[in-house]
């Protein structure tokens, strides 16, 4: 046969499979079929094959076949391996646990105690009782993700990160470090002493591999890692430093410590600044440019003399103008939510699409939870998050706490959260707001998606399952974010419980579908919303002085090329049922949407080429046509008083003619048709109750323009002021409601 070794290895990539290599039982067969061949398996010696992961496991004529934990180190192992060179060799994937247990049965148990399982040591060791050993290996044979022991049992909170450590090293025989407890080592590892060192590689890629440099000379790299096993990190670490590498294994909390106190502040400043360096003229730092500025106090000196010079042509002019521009925005959203109403908008995921997915398959998934004085729902909140469908192994959950918050750390650090639950505290710094805070956790995230959740929120349990599922179906590259719908728990507390209910079922079941299916920017709600992470932190994040974080990310991913998709899952929130209380959130609401819309046109013509036509006019719809709306009702519904009572004969000039029937058209109408929307959106979200509430509308407009005034003047005086929504008014509902979704996993 032709060719080298190598080169006959190379050329069988194409054929990479995966195998099990646990003994099976034939049909009609009380006997036990072992798929390895020992005669084969011993061309390859017992502490090689040990060593390198990997076992020849069956021969036909003169091809052997391999199975490796890591296949593609296949190439180097063979080279000092010196296998013969008469057989062709064919390999394949296999998991560790199968071939570790296929080498016991063709070399012999080792002896020494690096070859004892996780359960064996942990058992031994009086970490675990033989009935919590049971128990986890019950769920682990149920469990389709393919989650391992270790991750179970953490989960099941009889064992800790540190005992997983030291298994793992007494297992594999690597020498086991603490760098939790030791002030002194942390702070030389984290000095300049290593700076070439973590240089190495980009922040990211220890956060994601959980790992930090411990030393390092002319010869060696030593290094401090969770997961000795994951080959990506360790070759890529000595293809740059081009050193041998020595590794000591740790807990991830200790891995977790020593990154928090290296990268602390730099992710601290970043979490502020890092849209700004990158897209100044896309952050609301700068509220309004100097441009707008100008062209504001050019338009009001304009209107002042057109009223002292042509009082009736200047205000007939300034009449038409915003008759005609709240008619077409009306029209326009009226007409976009029909979309929703005629057919379906949103992805529809099933039971038998996340079935198509294999859970083994699944990649880690950071949750960021932002909370500031949240102490008294924080219980609920983590037991809601546990509740969540998808394999803990791979859930990165981080609850980011405010420095400043001490009650609620409190509370947190008490509360014997699960392994995959960190406590991300925030460093006190200013603008205080969610998406700072939220920056600061993605810098650590590790997860290939990332969602938000709020301290209230109860996401419906296979809500990541059903998102991940869309990204690896859908066939557009472009789509980043799926936006979840958002909807109430407490929605009957009081009135004003059911009509934000049936707003959000507007919003949500409605509006936010049909601007996906007519291409439209989506304003994304602030919580629910899944992102593909490499994206979200190439747009350069979250805003951290745009009090709607969310509405901005959604223009500028559409701006950028992406695309928001919304799915067939809600999250279930705590409706304000407190009306001062109420007016602080959608006051903050409303001032954001201002900000935004400033912020984006500050080049008009070139936000209409990003966006497109249909794009544009969207924005200014939903982005600049809501706030407008709320701010000119009062105005409107006291002119229209002052005609009909006063009989004003200035106004009877300036609303004359056809202006005076769009008025009308836009009053009596349009009153009519938005409250046929919400019901629309009721009936579609299936809150039935909520939709006698619905014709009641027109009197929670007036509530709507209160806080739309106090956002205008916070717009101007306070721009990036966070006013802090208070939640927990509703505890009943949030306790039901997280039970409710519990017993129908």
């Amino acid at each position: 046969m032709k060719g080298t070794l190598k080169q006959r290895v190379a050329d069988t990539r194409e054929s990479e499979t995966f195998v099990s290599l646990r003994p099976y039982r034939l049909d009609g067969s009380d006997s036990l079929v072992d798929p390895v061949d020992p005669t084969t398996a011993r061309i390859i010696p017992a502490d090689a094959a040990r060593r390198h992961q990997l076992l020849a496991f069956a021969r036909v004529g003169t091809c052997v076949w391999l199975a490796a934990v890591h296949p593609h180190d296949i190439m180097g192992t063979f080279m000092e391996l010196g296998l013969p060179s008469s057989y062709t060799y064919r390999w394949c994937y296999a998991e560790r646990e199968d071939l570790l247990f296929a080498q016991d049965r063709v070399y012999g148990m080792v002896d020494r105690e690096g070859g004892e399982r996780l359960g064996s040591y942990l058992l031994r060791t009086g970490r675990i009782t033989t009935q919590d050993l049971v128990a986890a290996l019950a769920d682990q044979n149920v469990d389709e993700a393919g989650q391992k022991l270790g991750a179970i049992l953490l989960q099941r909170g009889v064992i800790t990160n540190w005992n997983i450590a030291e298994a793992v090293a007494s297992q594999r025989g690597y020498p086991l470090i603490d760098l939790l407890g030791q002030t002194a080592l942390t702070n030389n590892l984290v000095s300049s002493r290593l700076d070439g060192a973590w240089a190495l590689a980009e922040e990211r890629f220890w956060h994601r591999h959980l790992m930090v440099p411990l030393d390092e000379d002319e010869q060696t790299l030593t290094v401090a890692m969770v997961d000795v096993d994951d080959r990506e990190a360790l070759e890529y670490l000595e293809k740059t430093a081009k050193k041998r590498l020595r590794v000591f294994v740790t807990g991830s909390r200790d891995v977790v410590h020593v990154l928090n106190q290296r990268f602390g502040a730099t992710q601290s400043l970043e979490s502020q600044l890092s849209l700004f360096r990158l897209r100044p003229e896309d952050s609301a730092a700068t509220p309004v440019s100097r441009a707008q500025w100008l062209w504001m106090l050019a338009l009001l000196m304009v209107a002042m003399v057109g009223f002292i010079l042509r009082p009736v042509w200047t205000g007939t002019f300034l009449a038409a103008t915003v008759e005609v521009v709240y008619a077409s925005v009306s029209l326009f959203r009226l007409m976009t939510m029909s979309a929703a109403i005629r057919s379906n908008t949103e992805y529809v995921v099933t039971e038998a699409d996340m079935q198509s997915v294999p859970p083994t398959s699944l990649p880690e998934y950071t949750v960021l939870v932002p909370l500031y004085k949240e102490a008294d729902v924080l219980p609920m909140l983590t037991k809601a998050l546990q509740q969540l469908r998808y394999p803990k192994d791979r859930l990165d959950v981080k609850l980011l706490l405010e420095e400043d918050d001490r009650e609620t750390l409190e509370v947190a650090l008490n509360a014997r959260l699960p392994s995959y639950m960190e406590i991300v505290v925030v460093p006190h710094s200013e603008p205080q707001t969610k998406p700072k805070a939220c920056n600061y956790g993605l810098a650590k995230a590790r997860g290939e998606y990332v969602v938000i959740f709020d301290a209230e929120d109860v996401p419906e349990p296979d809500q990541l399952l059903k998102a991940v599922t869309i990204f690896r179906e859908e066939q557009n590259e472009n789509l980043a974010c799926i936006q979840a719908k958002l909807s109430y728990y407490n929605e009957n507390q009081n009135i004003l419980t059911r009509w934000f209910t049936a707003e959000y079922s507007n919003w949500f079941e409605l509006l936010l579908p049909s601007l996906f299916r007519l291409d439209m920017p989506i304003p994304l709600g602030g919580t629910s919303n899944h992102f593909r992470t490499d994206v979200l932190r190439a747009l350069g994040a979250w805003d951290p002085f745009n009090v709607t974080e969310d509405a901005d990310l959604g223009i500028r991913l559409h701006k950028s090329g992406y695309r928001t998709g919304v799915m067939n899952s809600t999250t279930f929130e705590e409706a304000n049922s407190d009306f001062v209380n109420w007016v602080r959130q959608r006051s903050r609401w409303v001032k954001g949407y201002i900000q935004t819309w400033f912020v984006h046109m500050r080049h008009p013509v070139r936000l209409f080429e990003e966006l497109g036509n249909v794009g544009f006019w969207g924005f200014q719809s939903t982005i600049g046509g809501m706030p407008l709306q709320f701010l000119l009702n009062p105005i409107l519904w006291g002119l229209t008083v002052a005609w009909y009572v006063f009989g004003s004969s200035y106004l009877q000039h300036v609303f004359s003619g056809w202006i005076y029937y769009l008025g009308n058209v836009s009053l009596f109408f349009g009153n009519v048709a938005f409250i046929y929307a919400n019901l629309m959106g009721v009936v579609k979200a299936q809150r039935w109750s909520l939709a006698k509430w619905c014709l009641l509308t027109p009197v929670y407009w007036v509530f709507m323009s209160i806080a739309a005034y106090k956002a205008l003047y916070q717009f101007f005086l306070r721009p990036s002021y966070w006013e802090k929504t208070i939640h927990g008014m509703a505890s009943e509902h949030f306790a039901s409601t997280v039970d409710q979704m519990g017993a129908g996993m």
